[in-house]
C-alpha cells in the first residue's frame, strides 16, 4: 500500500515525499509510461528491471527512469521508503527556464536509465527541494504568481539534480543517438534566435536537414512539434519582454517580428488566455 504522506498530483507532474511501499503493484503505478521519473530511496531496497536491465537501488541512491521505459520491480524490501519526482516532458517543457540555455536539458532528454550514490547532504538538500516544490504546486491558485513559484522551484530542484548527476556519474559514458543530438542543437539555437526567427524552415537549414526531418526527430523524442517548441518559446520571451514597462505593446511586437501588435496579441492570448495588456496588468497588480 502507499502511505497518505506528502503527495500532489498537478497536470503532467507528481511529487512524493517519504511514500512507504509493502506492495509491487502500488510502486509499480507511480512509474508511469509517459513520465520522466526521478527516485531517491529513503530506506529499504529494490530490485527493479528496466529496459531488460536489471539494477539494484539502495539507501540513499537516486534512479533515472526516463520515459517510455519498460519497468518491472523484481524485488522489493518489506519497508521501503522513497522520494519521487515524476513528470511529463511537455511539463518539462512548459515549465524550463530557456535564458540563459536549459543547462539540465541532457540531463532529461537522454534515454540512459542510470542510478548515482548520494552523500548525506546531498539526500537532505533534494528532500528539502522536493518539499519546497510541493509547497508551490499545493498553494492555492488565487496566488498571483503561483506559476512562476513552480517554474523556479522546479528547475532549481532540476538544476541541483543535475549537478549531481554530472558530479557522482563521470565514470557513465553518455551516448546520445543522433536524434538526441540534432534536437539537443535545435534547442540551443532556438533560444538563440527566436526573438528573430519564427519558421521550423529556418532551423532546419541551420542544421542542415529538412523541415519534415526536424519536425520528425523532435516529436519523437520530446512529444512536442518543433512548431510548439517555437511558439512556447516566443511566448516566454513576450512574457519577459512584458515586465519592462517602458516598453509598448508595439514595441514588444517588433521586438519579436510580428507584423502588427494585432496579430502578436491574437497570438499571445492563443497561448495564455490572457491579453499582452491583461498579463502586463496582472504583473503590476502587486
Amino acid at each position: 500500500m502507499v502511505s497518505k504522506n506528502s503527495k500532489y498530483r498537478h497536470l503532467g507532474l507528481q511529487v512524493y515525499i517519504f511514500e512507504n511501499f509493502t506492495s509491487k503493484i502500488a510502486f509499480s503505478e507511480l512509474l508511469m509510461l509517459d513520465h520522466f521519473s526521478i527516485l531517491i530511496v529513503n530506506s529499504g531496497s529494490l530490485s527493479i528491471r528496466l529496459n531488460n536491465r536489471e539494477v539494484a537501488v539502495f539507501e540513499n541512491e537516486l534512479l533515472v527512469v526516463p520515459t517510455r521505459s519498460s519497468c518491472e520491480i523484481l524485488i522489493m524490501s518489506d519497508q521501503l521508503q522513497i522520494c519521487l519526482l515524476s513528470f511529463t516532458p511537455e511539463f518539462a517543457f512548459e515549465n524550463s527556464i530557456r535564458r540563459p540555455h536549459v543547462g539540465y536539458f541532457e540531463f532529461f532528454i537522454t534515454k540512459l536509465s542510470s542510478k548515482i550514490f548520494l552523500k548525506s547532504k546531498d539526500v537532505v538538500l533534494l528532500i528539502d527541494l522536493f518539499k519546497l516544490l510541493n509547497s508551490k504546486v499545493m498553494r492555492s491558485s488565487i496566488h498571483i504568481f503561483k506559476n512562476e513559484t513552480i517554474l523556479f522551484s522546479f528547475n532549481l530542484l532540476l538544476y541541483e539534480l543535475a549537478g549531481m548527476y554530472h558530479r557522482y556519474s563521470w565514470h557513465i559514458t553518455v551516448k546520445h543517438t543522433r536524434k538526441e543530438k540534432l534536437v539537443m542543437q535545435f534547442i540551443t539555437n532556438l533560444e538563440i534566435n527566436c526573438r528573430k526567427q519564427h519558421s521550423v524552415k529556418f532551423y532546419a537549414d541551420t542544421l542542415l536537414v529538412t523541415t519534415d526531418h526536424l519536425s520528425k526527430t523532435v516529436k519523437q523524442v520530446t512529444e512536442k512539434t518543433a512548431k510548439q517548441h517555437i511558439e512556447q518559446a516566443i511566448v516566454l520571451e513576450a512574457k519577459i519582454l512584458l515586465h519592462y514597462n517602458h516598453l509598448t505593446i508595439l514595441d514588444i511586437s517588433e521586438e519579436l517580428q510580428f507584423s502588427n501588435s494585432s496579430f502578436f496579441s491574437t497570438f499571445f492570448k492563443r497561448h495564455t488566455s490572457l491579453s499582452p495588456s491583461e498579463y502586463r496588468s496582472r504583473l503590476n497588480f502587486h
